[in-house]
């Protein structure tokens, strides 16, 4: 598993949310902008610009492949073996 620990560059002033999967946006005709952190289901209104989060997960990277359904396991190596009953 590969972790990454990202910071926002403090002399870029963007905050980390805006490349965060947990962030919501709503901005208004007049240039206002209200942002949300949307971790554990729970909608919080996020006062400043965030530098540094303990649960950001960037949302540039691409997510793994899941498997879905069953997996037909691999052929094995071992010959199969054959039982001959002698009478």
């Amino acid at each position: 598993m590969l972790t990454l620990n990202i910071l926002a560059s403090v002399e870029s002033r963007e905050t980390l949310c805006s490349s965060c999967v947990y962030e919501v946006t709503q901005k208004g005709f007049e240039g206002e902008k209200a942002t949300c952190c949307n971790y554990a289901g729970e909608l919080r209104e996020m006062k400043f610009g965030v530098c540094e989060c303990t649960v950001y997960m960037d949302k540039r990277i691409p997510k793994p492949e899941k498997t879905i359904g069953f997996v037909k396991p691999r052929e094995t190596a071992r010959p199969k073996l054959t039982v001959i009953k002698i009478a």
